[in-house]
C-alpha cells in the first residue's frame, strides 16, 4: 500500500521558522528572494536478493515472515527549505526517508531464520553551511532519525501498539538516534563539465544518551561489550563523479561510505560500511530527477546478529526533486 508523509509542522521546522524570523530582513522582496523550498516525492524499493527468502530446510523457527509488507516498495515525500544568510552562508531545513530490509539473517539461534520486512525511517536535519574557501565548504548539523515501521513486528520502531488496547505506546528499545555533527564537504581534482571530478567528506558526529540504556535488554552484548553513554563518531565518504557524457546536466557517481550509528537500542556504535552509486539529472532550473542505488553492510559488532552474519541492506531511491525560489 502506497503512503505519502508531508508533516510540515514538525518541531524542527517550526523551530528553523523562529530562527529565519530572527534575521528577517526589512523588505518582504528580499527576505522571498533569499528562500528555496523544494518538495521530491520518491519512490523507495528494497534491493536484496534475499529480502524474503523461504526458510531453508531444517528452520523451526521463522520469524518476520508476514505478508503486509515483506518487501520494500513505497512512496514517501521528501521536503525542505533554504535560507540564505549571507552570499556563503546558508541555514537549511531537511526532511527525508529510507525504507529498506534487511538481508535474511540465520544465526540468531540454531534452526532459525530472520528477515526483517520493511523497515521505514527519517531524519529531520538542521544545517548551517558555510563556503569557507574554493571548494571547500563546513557544515554544523542538529538530526534526529526515527524508525516508524517495522513490518508485521513491534520489534524497534519509535511507537508499537498495545496488545491490549491497540493504543501505541512509546517504545523503549527504538532504534532512534538524535544529535549533532561538524565537518566539511571538499571537491576537488580535475574539473571536467559537471566540476571537480572528486568530492571528500567527513564529521565529527556527537551523540548524547544516558548512561544507562532505557531498556535493560541493551546492557550485555554477548561478550562483545557492555552498553556505552555519549559518543563522538566519525562518518566519511568519498565521492568520483563520471564525465562519460558530454553534458553539464547528466551526473553519475560512484562514493564510497562509512557511516557510523549509536541507535538508541544498541549497546555500542553500529558501523555501516559500502558502496553507493548513481545518476542525476539536470530536466530544468526547477526540477531534478535522480537515482540513487545503496549497498551496505554493518561491523560484526551487533550482539543480536553473532557471526558469519552482520546486517546487511541494499535499496533503490528514485527522486524527482521540484525546488524554487518563493
Amino acid at each position: 500500500m502506497t503512503r505519502f508523509r508531508l508533516s510540515a509542522l514538525s518541531g524542527a521546522a517550526l523551530s528553523l521558522l523562529v530562527i529565519l524570523a530572527s534575521v528577517l530582513p526589512a523588505s518582504a522582496d528580499n527576505f522571498a528572494n533569499k528562500i528555496t523550498v523544494n518538495v521530491a516525492p520518491v519512490y523507495l524499493f528494497g534491493t536484496n536478493a534475499d529480502l524474503n527468502a523461504p526458510p531453508p530446510p531444517g528452520t523451526t523457527t521463522a520469524l518476520g515472515y508476514t505478508t503486509d509488507h515483506p518487501v520494500p516498495d513505497t512512496v514517501r515525500v521528501d521536503y525542505g527549505i533554504d535560507f540564505k544568510l549571507g552570499n556563503n552562508v546558508h541555514l537549511s531545513y531537511a526532511h527525508g526517508n529510507v525504507a529498506y530490509g534487511l538481508g535474511r539473517i540465520l544465526t540468531l539461534a540454531p534452526s532459525t531464520s530472520f528477515v526483517s520486512g520493511t523497515l521505514n525511517d527519517y531524519t529531520d536535519s538542521i544545517a548551517l553551511t558555510a563556503t569557507v574557501a574554493k571548494g571547500l565548504a563546513v557544515q554544523g548539523t542538529y538530526f534526529n532519525h526515527q524508525r516508524t515501521d517495522a513490518t508485521g513486528l513491534c520489534l524497534n520502531q519509535k511507537y508499537c501498539p498495545s496488545p491490549v488496547n491497540g493504543l501505541n505506546f512509546s517504545n523503549p528499545s527504538s532504534i532512534d538516534e538524535m544529535g549533532y555533527t561538524l565537518g566539511f564537504v571538499y571537491d576537488f581534482g580535475p574539473t571536467t563539465k559537471i566540476g571537480p571530478l572528486f568530492t571528500a567528506a567527513a564529521a565529527a558526529k556527537y551523540v548524547p544518551r544516558p548512561g544507562v540504556p532505557n531498556d535493560p535488554a541493551t546492557v550485555a552484548l554477548g561478550g562483545l561489550g557492555s552498553y556505552i553513554g555519549s559518543q563522538t563518531l566519525f562518518p566519511y565518504s568519498m565521492t568520483m563523479k563520471l564525465p562519460i557524457l558530454p553534458s553539464s546536466t547528466f551526473t553519475p557517481f560512484i562514493n564510497w561510505t562509512n557511516l557510523p550509528v549509536l541507535y538508541r537500542d544498541s549497546a555500542v556504535p553500529e558501523e555501516y560500511r559500502g558502496f553507493v552509486w548513481g545518476i542525476s539529472k539536470v530536466i530544468s532550473k526547477n526540477v531534478t530527477i535522480s537515482y540513487t542505488n545503496l549497498n551496505l553492510q554493518s561491523c560484526r559488532c551487533v550482539a543480536r546478529v553473532p557471526p558469519p552474519d552482520n546486517l546487511r541492506l541494499a535499496f533503490g531511491i528514485l527522486k524527482l526533486d521540484f525546488h524554487t525560489p518563493l
